[in-house]
């Protein structure tokens, strides 16, 4: 496979997978935005590629250090604040081909959350709600709503786990299998589990008692894993690249032992049983 060392990531991005097609996947920080976006700040205004970026073309162009300019295609997206995997691609049929795909939503993505709770009422299930997009001072913010109009936002959940020590904190596996703007972060919230440091959908003292009290400033959402399978050029294609939960997800749930994350592992599939002890109640 080609080289990837004349792609200028910023500082704690790194490569998870590479396809010899062009296809990769990248590990972003939390913290660090996607791409350059005037109404989106983050932390020095880091960004996942140090290049300019077409919004157009949603392509970063970097130079290949042979005095020629390449495009580095932008497949998915995340939040600033929200840590994990990221599909580029070298080629612009088949970036063309991934999108797609995402957009037909044929794209599996899984993300961990720590949110506040120690269980649920139900331990498995799915979320369906209409999200709506406010207007005004708040635009772009989102919530969910009860009205029977427009698509909605759908997402597998599953419980893991509580968090050691009697804390209020239980760690989620989420399967969205819808792509609307904050869907994870409104969705969690609207259904009583907000999600520990989400300053706009999230508890304010919750945040502060249980997140800042103890050092810990970053948004609890991590994408864990994304795979998809598609026909190319007369074959099957499949990708899947695997980003370990964090280890501030470790120390915030108690899985320390010495210093060292116990588990970083990623979760079972959201096909796997969930045991009847798993129904704990709020």
């Amino acid at each position: 496979m080609d080289s990837l060392d004349w792609i200028p990531f910023s500082r704690g991005v790194r490569v998870l997978a590479q396809h010899p097609l062009g296809l990769l996947a990248v590990e972003k920080p939390a913290g660090v935005m996607a791409h350059p976006n005037p109404g989106e700040k983050s932390e020095g205004d880091a960004v996942l590629i140090q290049g300019n970026y077409s919004m157009e073309e949603e392509a970063f162009h970097v130079r290949n250090g042979a005095g020629g300019i390449r495009r580095v295609y932008l497949l998915n997206r995340l939040d600033s604040p929200t840590s994990g995997v990221l599909l580029l691609c070298l080629e612009a049929s088949l970036a063309d081909k991934v999108k797609k795909l995402f957009a037909q939503h044929q794209v599996a993505k899984r993300y961990l959350a720590v949110v506040r709770g120690r269980g649920l009422r139900t331990p498995r299930g799915t979320w369906q709600d209409v999200l709506t997009k406010s207007k005004g001072p708040e635009a772009g913010v989102r919530s969910a709503v009860k009205s029977a109009g427009g698509p909605p936002a759908i997402t597998l959940y599953r419980w893991e786990r509580a968090a050691e020590g009697g804390l209020p904190l239980s760690l989620l596996q989420l399967e969205p299998r819808t792509g609307r703007t904050h869907q994870l972060r409104v969705q969690t919230a609207k259904h009583g589990h907000p999600i520990l440091g989400d300053r706009t959908y999230g508890d304010f003292e919750f945040n502060k008692n249980l997140g800042s009290a103890r050092g810990f400033k970053r948004l609890f959402l991590h994408a864990c894993e994304t795979e998809c399978t598609f026909d190319w050029a007369g074959q099957k294609v499949h990708f899947k690249a695997v980003s370990p939960m964090p280890e501030e997800f470790a120390k915030v749930l108690g899985d320390v032992d010495g210093g060292r994350p116990a588990s970083l592992t990623k979760p079972r599939p959201l096909g796997t049983k969930v045991s009847p002890r798993l129904r704990v109640r709020l």
